[in-house]
């Protein structure tokens, strides 16, 4: 695919997804471009992306989640897409959800963000409770969330070194930028989350809980430094 057809693009992370990625691209092109980020996949990924139509980046090594979104945010600025919808590539995420994200955006929100009604992993959980809390944001993680990409270059908040996945949403609590939580279920993979088992996926939502607390930690004490 070479040509862009909707203001709207659909960014979606994939490693080793060759069983999900053809039913997820055919769904969401009807009402945004889809650009297909592979992170390094040794099956049929990149392959299937391309004969189904999709904007396909091709990592030659494994990246990881959020430089693959920094990836997909970085070619939908390139064509100048005003929205940009993540979403997983597991199929746990229904399509109807992401039409809303983007119903939603097109009202003039400028963040829209989806909200799980329960968690899987034990840290998913910690990181809530914190998140509530401190930035009255229950759901950071979610991976389906969509963007006025304009607004949000504004404020910085796409940068390679801001933890798409998850800082953006916690660093547009305090801001000007209009937001709104949508509340979602989930599917049940059937197969590997991009994750990792429970002990690995644990200790990957434990290292980005670790980073969110330190940059808060350090933006607490420059404050309380240079006041």
């Amino acid at each position: 695919m070479s040509k862009k057809k909707f203001d709207t693009c659909f960014i979606m992370p994939a490693f080793n997804e060759q069983n999900n990625i053809a039913y997820l691209i055919k769904k969401l092109k009807k009402i945004g471009d889809v650009i297909v980020v592979d992170d390094c996949s040794s099956d049929k990924t990149n392959i299937i992306s391309k004969k189904n139509g999709a904007i396909v980046i091709k990592h030659q090594n494994n990246l990881g989640y959020d430089h693959a979104l920094f990836s997909g945010f970085k070619k939908a600025k390139k064509l100048s897409y005003k929205f940009a919808i993540t979403i997983d590539a597991d199929k746990q995420h229904n399509i109807n959800d992401a039409k809303k994200i983007l119903r939603y955006l097109k009202k003039g929100n400028e963040i829209v963000y989806g909200e799980r009604r329960k968690f899987q992993r034990f840290m998913e959980f910690i990181f809530s409770v914190y998140t509530s809390f401190f930035k009255n944001i229950k759901d950071p993680l979610c991976g389906l969330k969509g963007y006025n990409i304009k607004r949000c270059l504004k404020y910085g908040l796409l940068s390679k070194n801001n933890n798409i996945g998850t800082n953006v949403l916690l660093n547009s609590f305090g801001s000007n930028l209009r937001t709104y939580k949508l509340r979602i279920n989930v599917n049940r993979r059937i197969n590997k989350s991009r994750f990792g088992g429970v002990f690995n996926g644990n200790v990957k939502i434990f290292r980005i809980f670790f980073y969110i607390l330190l940059i808060d930690f350090i933006k607490l004490f420059n404050s309380k430094y240079n006041n």
